[in-house]
């Protein structure tokens, strides 16, 4: 399959920061946000497109997001898998 995954949504995300006016740095700041979306946005529709490799979104999101981001996101999962596991062996010990 090539390109379309997201009907090439990224392009209306580059739209909106072309239209949006320039009228102040906080604006030019979150417009140099958008376009870093953009391209992460391109990137991962991309990979779901099968035309870049499997890790080939994970620079252009690192842009958008930090480290941090990425850590909280793996201890909520951490957690709930530990509560589930929890819970899963409770079960079991009922039994």
């Amino acid at each position: 399959m090539s390109g379309g995954s997201y009907d090439y949504f990224y392009g209306k995300v580059n739209d909106v920061a072309d239209a949006i006016r320039l009228i102040n740095p906080e604006r030019e700041a979150f417009v140099k946000h958008l376009r870093k979306v953009a391209k992460a946005l391109h990137d991962i529709e991309w990979v779901d497109s099968c035309d870049y490799g499997k890790e080939g979104e994970i620079e252009a999101i690192m842009k958008c997001i930090t480290p941090k981001d990425v850590l909280e996101i793996a201890i909520e999962k951490a957690v709930k898998a530990s509560d589930d596991l929890d819970r899963a062996i409770r079960k079991a010990q009922e039994k």
